[in-house]
């Protein structure tokens, strides 16, 4: 099994904090993010060489040993999928964990994802909500909608009317096997609109077609770093 962490994104939103590094270099409690996800996957198991980074903006900045670096050369006009597409390789011959690398996770989640079954999975957090409530005012203003029926994903990525369309929260973390990443690539049309696909509409876009999708629920802590002002929220209330 390999762990793929998708860090090709400069992080406009974080404006600029990431004008000369990508956004996984900023510090959280005084550790990179990328630092934070690579420890975790060590974590949970994962040898060095059994992790692979998909570089873009700046790649040069990010320097671990012994892990596999993918790279995104054409970062600035494409989003997350085509990222992923950089590791095909990986995806195509065994079971491979993906994560976003601007996140702070448990390896306990991740060990769910690798002793998970499924061709395509996910992990929802639990405590989105109050999460939520700590960063916006309004947390419908953000958030978006993530329905469930028997452990399976029935819908994700719109606007929410009301809390009751908000039954977890995505989290960036996923699992596919090679039988999951073919039928991820066969649902896409032709010619291929893949530029700027993101990781939530393509969930979607799989639900649509009828493929299954299962979910894997946590309470464990899970932060999601989107700009600078969750940076100082984090580090007030959680380092």
């Amino acid at each position: 099994m390999k762990a793929i962490v998708l860090a090709a994104g400069r992080g406009s939103r974080m404006e600029s904090g990431t004008a000369n590094i990508p956004k996984c270099m900023m510090t959280l409690g005084g550790i990179t993010l990328i630092d934070r996800c690579v420890d975790t996957l060590k974590q949970a198991g994962f040898e060095a060489s059994d992790i692979g980074i998909v570089t873009g903006y700046k790649s040069e900045l990010i320097k671990i040993d012994g892990v596999k670096y993918f790279h995104n050369a054409d970062w600035e006009n494409t989003n997350m999928f085509v990222s992923l597409t950089m590791a095909e390789d990986w995806l195509k011959s065994e079971p491979c964990i993906v994560c976003y690398s601007d996140i702070v996770f448990s390896p306990d989640v991740v060990k769910l994802l690798m002793t998970s079954d499924s061709e395509l999975a996910i992990t929802y957090y639990t405590g989105f909500w109050e999460l939520w409530s700590k960063r916006f005012e309004n947390p419908l203003e953000d958030i978006e909608t993530f329905k469930m029926r028997a452990g399976k994903l029935i819908e994700i990525g719109k606007k929410p009317i009301d809390k009751s369309e908000v039954e977890g929260q995505y989290m960036g973390l996923l699992r596919f096997t090679p039988a999951g990443w073919k039928i991820s690539i066969d649902s896409l049309p032709a010619p291929k609109p893949t530029a700027k696909l993101d990781m939530t509409t393509l969930l979607q876009h799989l639900i649509t077609l009828g493929h299954n999708i299962d979910v894997i629920k946590t309470g464990e802590l899970w932060l999601e770093c989107d700009n600078q002002n969750d940076i100082s929220i984090y580090e007030r209330d959680f380092f």
